[in-house]
């Protein structure tokens, strides 16, 4: 189990001020343990917009770090013990010319393992996303904010690929990783928990036969949208398990899309096409 860090200000000013640096020594190291290779539960973040939305979507942030020149202060209900430090110290610790100027340390919320819980949940018409094994963490990033974007209910990824919870991933979904319900687990569980809460399943694909998205006709109720791989595309298992399967039509010598485009083409159009049915409805 995780140490839990109390990087809460109003905490550490109950007690001595060597209790306060202790804290302020525990989740910074913790910090530079994650930088070099990030674990569960923890999630860095990088920019002020990153902590600003975690602490809007009601995550634990351990501590975060500002540089002696920006102006950034977090939100007086927050809490934070921010720190200070040179930008060169702040750089030397994210490894890279860090332009944000903020960065701090998150921890994430113990429901992102419960899938059932979340899937009773949503409403009657839900349209979530699943992506079982993709390998890019800006990718996931990028459908996370997609998802977000056009109305989808929930994100939920397989073990088997790479974590929502990557730096890169944090990055690429500009927030939208701590504004929309986010779970992770094995696709043997996935695929349960879909067929136990009703869940109809559309499959992205490309080749040869494979229909046209805009003559799909999307179910009125629970819809899971599924994004295989950037390399194979779905998995025989994921292809097998989906009640119907859409392409994006492409000009001539195209044969894919980067999973991120392709899930943000099918949703528009998905939501377009239910919202058509629900008119002539």
């Amino acid at each position: 189990m995780a140490k839990k860090f109390r990087g809460n200000s109003a905490i550490a000013r109950g007690g001595s001020d060597c209790y306060r640096i202790r804290v302020q020594i525990e989740w910074i190291e913790q910090l530079r343990a994650q930088i070099r290779r990030r674990e569960d539960p923890w999630v860095v973040l990088e920019g002020r917009h990153a902590v600003e939305a975690a602490l809007g979507g009601w995550w634990d942030v351990a501590g975060v770090l500002a540089g002696e020149e920006s102006v950034w202060e977090p939100p007086a209900w927050s809490g934070l013990d921010l720190l200070r430090w040179p930008r060169r110290e702040i750089e030397a610790l994210a490894g890279y010319a860090f332009h944000r100027g903020v960065i701090g340390l998150a921890r994430q919320p113990e429901e992102t393992g419960d899938l059932p819980s979340l899937l009773g949940e949503l409403s009657d018409e839900a349209l979530i996303v699943v992506c079982p094994n993709l390998s890019d963490a800006a990718n996931a990033g990028a459908i996370l904010r997609n998802a977000a974007a056009l109305g989808a209910e929930a994100v939920i990824f397989g073990r088997e690929g790479v974590s929502p919870f990557e730096r890169k991933a944090v990055r690429a979904s500009a927030g939208a990783l701590f504004r929309i319900p986010v779970r992770v687990a094995d696709g043997g569980q996935i695929l349960r928990c879909l067929k136990a809460g009703g869940f109809s399943m559309v499959g992205a694909c490309c080749g040869d036969g494979i229909p046209d998205v805009a003559t799909y006709e999307p179910p009125a109720d629970r819809l899971a949208l599924v994004i295989g791989s950037e390399a194979k595309g779905l998995s025989p298992f994921w292809e097998a398990a989906c009640d119907a399967h859409v392409t994006v039509p492409m000009a001539s010598g195209m044969d894919s899309l980067n999973a991120a485009a392709a899930s943000a083409v099918l949703l528009w159009e998905i939501q377009r096409l239910r919202s058509e049915e629900g008119e002539i409805g």
